[in-house]
């Protein structure tokens, strides 16, 4: 294993991970994202802005009979990295991962090809909050490849009518991100604020949303990161360390 990389895992060793030691890392946006999703059986899911793929990677664990699950990320070197995170975990059956630019999704997928999209996009618009001098953090991070507006008409494009959207998103950007899913005929139906303590407001939200649907969404109790004394709530320890398998969808 290259110095670069460090080997980490999830849930026990349920799941292993090689990440850049110095580039992009995952933090608890991944899991938590991961924990809001809803998978059917046989369903084709599509995670945009794939990173090294953790997401996909719990997703298969939680979902065995879901379908097949691609991978998108413009970052070559993440890709492949990606890639290698698929085949450590025997998961090469079930996952793909192209290097791509989700702004010509066309020319990658046809249209309506997915049951699913999930994506955690770059969170900072351009002008705003420092940029990381790690490029591969910064890509990540700030909208320097794609803004949300991109994402959600990724998305757009990918899914079937009535397929659904999972992202996860700042608070303070909310209204941003529910605007650009109307804009394009993707209605918010579930949301679930994310909170990083018990007395203090939401810094992510998490939403799904339904192409094509009707208005009517669902507003579910705050999932809470911590509690007063700073461990874990036990609620967010169910999500980082215990990894529940949905057999029947």
């Amino acid at each position: 294993m290259s110095e670069d990389l460090t080997l980490d895992s999830l849930f026990s060793g349920a799941i292993k991970l090689l990440q850049h030691r110095r580039g992009y890392r995952f933090s608890v946006d991944a899991p938590i994202l991961a924990s809001f999703v809803r998978l059917k059986r046989g369903e084709r899911v599509v995670d945009l802005g794939t990173g090294n793929g953790v997401i996909l990677l719990i997703l298969a664990r939680r979902f065995p009979q879901a379908g097949e699950m691609v991978g998108v990320e413009i970052q070559e070197e993440l890709a492949e990295l990606a890639s290698r995170n698929v085949e450590l975990n025997g998961l090469g059956g079930l996952i793909r991962v192209l290097h791509g630019d989700i702004r010509e999704c066309r020319r990658l997928f046809g249209p309506e090809s997915f049951d699913v999209v999930v994506s955690n996009p770059p969170y900072y618009p351009l002008g705003r909050g420092r940029i990381n001098p790690e490029d591969e953090r910064a890509i990540a991070r700030h909208e320097l490849m794609a803004t949300i507006g991109d994402v959600v008409e990724a998305s757009r494009y990918l899914l079937k009518g009535g397929g659904r959207v999972y992202y996860v998103y700042p608070a303070r950007r909310a209204v941003t991100l529910l605007a650009e899913m109307r804009r394009r005929s993707i209605e918010p139906k579930r949301m679930r604020w994310v909170h990083p303590f018990p007395a203090k407001g939401a810094e992510m939200v998490l939403v799904e949303g339904v192409k094509g649907a009707k208005e009517g969404l669902e507003v579910e109790p705050p999932l809470v990161v911590q509690d007063a004394e700073g461990g874990y709530t036990e609620e967010m320890e169910r999500v980082l360390f215990k990894l529940e398998v949905e057999d029947e969808m």
